[in-house]
């Protein structure tokens, strides 16, 4: 057995709902969480887990846990980049609170690691490190932007820290309420390769300057088996 340590934060407390990552508590035997200047660590119980958004769902059954407890409010919007933002947690390094800060570097779909599923992240330049998983990312708002959760190697790339946005995070706790358990996100069902290749395009019977996806692999179960055909050039969606 071994211990491991990351970062969560309230938000709902009439819920009493704690927000984390899936990663922190993966393989868990027990959970415990500790509110920040306390010594007192509380038993707390695995509501959900959403592996492929890398998001988990806590609670804390004892009361005390709960007195004057903050709650963090969640943005609605998607940063744009070069928007500030500032990473709180506790990282390696110390035992108290760290606040790191940056500026939103990009915004597109990325591979998660947790599961290797590709859904939206922000990448920032705000220091990342072991223990800032499941910390919330703020706006000069004060609103929370997303939730910490990797970041790149020094051995790759310096200043490179990822967070999970609200909209993603806002489909998993939606998600939850609705069915009382996470479902998932959806999928197309289908795999695809790009056509960068003009001779691939060529062969196809595409124009030049023609771009799409030519679809490789369907599921047989998927919805999409009923409209599409391997070999398919996937042009526009609407």
């Amino acid at each position: 057995q071994y211990r491991s340590s990351g970062s969560g934060f309230c938000i709902d407390r009439e819920r009493r709902v704690i927000l984390t990552n899936a990663h922190c508590i993966e393989w868990h035997a027990q959970v415990k969480v500790q509110r920040r200047g306390s010594d007192t660590k509380h038993i707390a119980k695995v509501v959900s887990v959403g592996w492929e958004c890398d998001c988990a769902v806590l609670t804390v059954e004892e009361d005390e846990f709960w007195e004057g407890i903050q709650v963090v409010q969640l943005s609605k919007k998607v940063p744009h980049l070069e928007d500030p933002v500032v990473c709180v947690g506790f990282p390696v390094g110390g035992d108290t609170i760290s606040v790191t800060s940056g500026v939103v570097s990009r915004v597109e779909v990325m591979t998660y690691a947790q599961t290797c599923a590709e859904l939206l992240g922000i990448q920032i330049d705000a220091a990342i490190n072991s223990g800032n998983s499941g910390g919330p990312a703020f706006n000069d708002a004060g609103e929370c932007l997303g939730m910490a959760f990797q970041s790149l190697g020094s051995e790759k790339a310096e200043n490179i820290g990822y967070v999970i946005p609200t909209v993603v995070i806002m489909h998993f706790l939606n998600d939850l309420l609705k069915h009382k358990k996470y479902t998932g996100f959806p999928t197309l069902g289908i795999d695809t390769q790009t056509m960068e290749n003009a001779h691939l395009r060529e062969a196809f019977g595409m124009q030049p300057k023609q771009k799409g996806l030519l679809v490789s692999r369907i599921a047989p179960t998927s919805a999409a088996a009923d409209v599409l055909q391997i070999g398919d050039v996937l042009l526009s969606f609407d």
